[in-house]
């Protein structure tokens, strides 16, 4: 399996990471530097990582790869994350699986807007 995240589509086609870039801030409201600095740690993920991100990229369905327990499915549905963010935490848990795990455990913060702000 070619992984666009290789540089190559499922052609063989060359693609800039810029290509991943540019996706991430139209489809997922990614800020420009956000979505190169993603774009990047993406291209950098580990070869299993790199397939299943592949395989979402292609499909829009986030396979079976399970790192450490987690799924890019359950950490999307569970932790909040965003496709993209999902696979960046499954290289994590791979390359760093207590570091990665004690993340998890801690949450993330969320922003919610004041009660009776009528917005």
């Amino acid at each position: 399996m070619r992984c666009i995240v290789e540089g190559e589509d499922s052609n063989g086609a060359r693609i800039h990471p810029d290509a991943i870039a540019v996706r991430l801030a139209s489809e997922f409201g990614y800020s420009p530097i956000g979505a190169a600095t993603t774009a990047q740690n993406l291209f950098r993920c580990s070869h299993p990582v790199r397939d299943a991100f592949d395989y979402w990229w292609h499909t829009g369905e986030l396979g079976s790869l399970e790192i450490e327990g987690f799924s890019a499915e359950a950490l999307v549905r569970n932790h909040a994350l965003l496709p993209p963010g999902a696979f960046l935490m499954l290289d994590w848990l791979l390359r760093e699986p207590g570091a990665a795990k004690a993340a998890l455990a801690r949450g993330h913060d969320s922003v919610r807007r004041p009660e009776g702000s009528g917005e």
